[in-house]
């Protein structure tokens, strides 16, 4: 009796104290959660740069760190250049202005992505270090970030690539511009330039260092260009058409025949369906285009020499073959003559287009939804 007294107090002995010890962790538990949950109080100081109106919007960023789960308990401004921001600048060797600096809790763990992210923790104060240009250099106290843009032409090709459309997306990217110049190619500046960079394709863009300072060009720069020595970025990878300098002609200009029949009034039109396709699809430069007629005698002439066997149809001149993602879907549709002509061939790819079929002088299918690509569409 006495060893079962024993056991039955031991055992409520035990069970109190895990029922105490459980009770103590839900409410460290409870209260940990509460104080994740609770806002931060934080402190934040502005230091802004009045004087420089391109310079980074510091409202957006602060207005971002708002959004947090943080109490402001103060804030204020500072002007760059006044003791107050001078005092702040040197006791948190701080590189660029304008920016904005947070004491209090600004290590508790609802700020730590914020944080990381987006600056460093220096003697207690959160400085924001992710200025976008353009910002004041503290030590040099200048303006860093405005890019020149030097645009080499080539007046004689029209339908060349265009510098200045990539340029406008560097543009609208956030990329700010200043002196931007055109220098023909073929000028005496145009020639210093291609000899000191050693450029073989024109036209072409060349920027400034300053634009190392946005990261997001700076990081996809090498999949289109180069940066030299002096820092400068020299755009390389053009799209065609462009003049090759080594091989001193203009690549990838196309010249297109529509080989049609006039008797056919139902037949597809490939300037209409086809056109679209080539130019949008493709990128295809085309340097001229016309319509021959099957009926005529360039039109047999081109039947019998390419041995074509249904039209409407189109033709392609050899310079077809340097855009790539054609050349490669075009195996599905047509053939590759001996002299290089790229002749379109296989009507099923126009989703049951009318054509007519001149070994059986027969019009064939009926009017379907256009395609969006040569390759034929399952």
């Amino acid at each position: 009796m006495k060893i079962i007294l024993a056991i039955a107090l031991f055992a409520t002995v035990a069970g109190a104290l895990l029922s105490t010890k459980t009770l103590v962790n839900i409410d460290n538990t409870i209260a940990t959660a509460k104080e994740t949950a609770r806002p931060a109080n934080v402190k934040i100081i502005k230091i802004t740069t009045p004087n420089c109106a391109d310079c980074f919007n510091l409202d957006s960023v602060v207005a971002d760190f708002k959004k947090q789960n943080i109490n402001v308990e103060d804030e204020k401004t500072l002007v760059l250049d006044s003791p107050e921001a001078s005092a702040e600048i040197m006791k948190l060797g701080i590189k660029k202005v304008p920016t904005f600096l947070v004491t209090g809790e600004n290590t508790k763990s609802n700020l730590e992505s914020f944080v990381e992210s987006y600056g460093e923790i220096t003697n207690d104060t959160f400085v924001f270090t992710k200025v976008s240009p353009i910002f004041i250099d503290t030590k040099t106290n200048k303006e860093i970030g405005r890019v020149e843009a030097t645009i080499i032409t080539d007046s004689s090709c029209a339908k060349c690539f265009d510098p200045k459309l990539a340029l406008e997306g560097l543009k609208k990217s956030g990329v700010k511009v200043v002196n931007q110049k055109e220098v023909a190619w073929n000028s005496l500046e145009g020639q210093k330039i291609i000899n000191n960079y050693k450029i073989l394709k024109v036209p072409s863009l060349l920027l400034s260092s300053d634009i190392d300072l946005y990261e997001n060009i700076k990081s996809s720069w090498p999949n289109i260009g180069s940066v030299e020595e002096d820092k400068t970025y020299v755009l390389r990878n053009l799209s065609l058409p462009y003049r090759d300098l080594e091989k001193q002609q203009i690549l990838g200009l196309v010249d297109l025949i529509y080989l049609v029949d006039s008797s056919c009034s139902d037949c597809y039109k490939p300037d209409v369906i086809q056109k679209p396709i080539l130019k949008q699809g493709y990128g295809l430069g085309i340097r001229s285009e016309r319509s021959v007629d099957i009926a005529s005698t360039e039109g047999k002439g081109l039947i019998g020499k390419y041995n074509i066997t249904k039209i409407p149809t189109f033709i392609l001149s050899p310079d077809a073959k340097l855009y790539s993602n054609l050349a490669n879907d075009w195996e599905g549709v047509g053939t590759v003559e001996l002299d290089g002509q790229f002749v379109f061939r296989e009507m099923q790819s126009l989703r049951g287009s009318v054509y007519k079929d001149l070994s059986t002088n027969q019009i064939v299918g009926k009017a379907e939804t256009a395609p969006t690509s040569i390759e034929t569409k399952e």
